[in-house]
This record gives structure tokens, sequence and C-alpha cells, in this order.
């Protein structure tokens, strides 16, 4: 979710505790700011894009870290307003952050909640980065509580359960669908079939099927699917794929996302190419992230390029 959405589920959850909506609060502001401070990650940035990717809902948005979080800010929160016990503060400041690693798990970027014993970014593919059902919700609620304190909390309450509810009404939705691809494309295994949000239309899903010579990748649009992109299987025992599958680029693929496919261009007297491309993000007719690893004919690897956006230009990886 976007730092926004973050900050109002924050300020929403923060009512709930009978505090006010003051900026001399450490209850408030711990649940607040909680809500929102694992993605100072985005410091990353500055790096390049690709660490960012990389670095973006890692180490800092673990249980771990998050609880770290809550500790450092609850308690420099209570240090300066000793207001409030600081186990009250902790607390609510904890509910903030946790808050924020539970919401990045609904979009299909995720986040390593096990870090360090796991890199693997978990995900429910729910809804898309910022979902406008769940915005509009919490912003009415946040509008309501500034013009009449007295209804912050039942506002507050009112926004989080229909958000719930809006999310079981998603979960049932693509159940249904993952059901009529199974019935449309003759799938044998549920498996098989992965049903992810799209990237820019709330309403909108895309679809991965994982078929035997193949994998197809589709759009569906007022209940109709269509497909997108006919991905031929590859040959991963090939000297040269199998080469490139040990190469930096692949391992960044393999934490980045859950759902990476690879392509294979062979010529006799070229270079083979492995193409990797994340299934997640479907934008302008392509996929939105994809690298290439260059392959002599010796099977050794030439170069690594990872393109963080299309029709732009890629980042060379070094060794």
């Amino acid at each position: 979710m976007d730092p926004i959405t973050h900050g109002l589920i924050g300020i929403a959850l923060s009512t709930l505790s009978g505090h006010s909506m003051q900026l001399n609060d450490p209850v408030f502001l711990g649940c607040t700011l909680g809500a929102m401070l694992p993605d100072l990650d985005i410091i990353a940035h500055v790096k390049g894009r690709l660490n960012y990717l990389l670095k973006h809902r890692g180490a800092s948005h673990s249980l771990i870290a998050l609880t770290a979080s809550a500790l450092g800010l609850g308690t420099a929160l209570h240090f300066l307003f000793p207001t409030t016990s600081w186990a009250t503060v902790i607390l609510w400041t904890l509910i903030g952050t946790m808050s924020h690693g539970v919401m990045d798990l609904l979009n299909s970027y995720g986040a390593e909640l096990l870090w360090p014993f796991s890199r693997k970014k978990i995900t429910v593919d729910m809804i898309m980065l910022t979902d406008p059902v769940v915005f509009g919700l919490l912003l009415v609620s946040l509008i309501i509580s500034l013009t009449n304190p007295t209804l912050a909390s039942i506002s507050s309450q009112t926004a989080l359960l229909l958000s719930l509810l809006y999310l079981g009404y998603r979960h049932l939705g693509r159940i249904e669908i993952r059901d009529r691809l199974i019935n449309i494309y003759q799938i044998t295994d549920k498996d098989q079939v992965k049903v992810i949000p799209a990237m820019y239309h709330p309403f909108t899903w895309n679809f991965i099927l994982f078929q035997e010579e193949h994998v197809s990748f589709g759009i569906i649009r007022n209940q109709k699917p269509s497909i997108c992109r006919v991905l031929p299987k590859f040959n991963q025992d090939h000297p040269s794929v199998a080469n490139a599958l040990e190469g930096n680029l692949a391992e960044i693929f393999s934490h980045f996302t859950p759902y990476y496919h690879v392509i294979t261009h062979f010529s006799d007297t070229e270079e083979c190419i492995v193409e990797f491309l994340d299934l997640r993000y479907w934008a302008k007719g392509d996929f939105l992230y994809t690298g290439r690893v260059y392959v002599t004919l010796d099977g050794e690897i030439s170069q690594e390029i990872f393109h963080p956006l299309p029709n732009q230009k890629g980042v060379l990886l070094s060794y």
C-alpha cells in the first residue's frame, strides 16, 4: 500500500484506543507514524531504482524490524510526551507498525515478513498497490473524525469493518474467477491457475495459466478472460540456460517476485539470450520488470541486464 493509505489506517486504528487525534498525544502519534515508518526504506532509491526494488519491503518490513521500530518510536514518543504509560504507547505503536506489514501482504509486491529466516516476499494477491475503495473509506472516516470528533471512533470502526467486508468480497470473487478459468481452459490442477490484481485497474484481474507446453498471461475485463501473451516453456537442462539460472539476474528474480518466467532465444551464430519476465505487473502491452542474460557460445555469461521499466535503458549487473 502507499504511505498515505498506511497513514489513514494508522489514524483509524489510533481512534480505537480512546485517545484523541492530537499532535501531543503519544498514542495517536505512535499508531499513525508507526503505520508509515517502514516505508522509510524509500531512501534506497538514492542508489538507483534497482536497489530500491530489491530493498523495498525487505528487512524493514519483517516482523523483527516492525517490532524493533515500534519499540524505538514508542520509547521516543513516551520520552517526549510522558502523559501515557510506556506500555500503552508501545502497544499502539506496535499495532501501527504491524498494520503496515499486514496491509502490504495484500498486493502482489508482498513483503519479507519472515526475514532473516526467509527472503521470500509473502503476498496474498488481493488488491492493487493503492485500492480506491479502501482509500476512500478511510478518507471519509478521517473527514468525519475531523469535523465531528465525537464520531471518530465509530466512523473508524465502520471504515475498518467495511474494508474487511470488501476484502472478503474480493477474495470470494477471485476464487470464483479461478474456478471459471479452470473450466474455460480445461485446467486439471487449481494450483496451475494464479489470479492476481491488475496494476492500475482496481476492478480488473490478471491471471497466469501454468500449462503443460506453455505459460499464458491474460486479463479479465467485464467477466471475460482474454490471453495477452503465450510464453513457451524453457529447457532448464540446456547448458546455457542452466548457467543463466545460476547468475545474478536469476537470484534477483527469485527473491523479487514469486511469479516469473524465462524465455530462451537461441541462434547458431550468436550468443544465447535468456530473458526473465516478472509476471505480476502488466502495463501498456508489456511486463513492467524484465531482464536479459547474454550467454556466449561457450556457455559463459557475457552480461546481465535488469530492465526496471519497459523501453528504458537497463541496469548492467556487475560481478
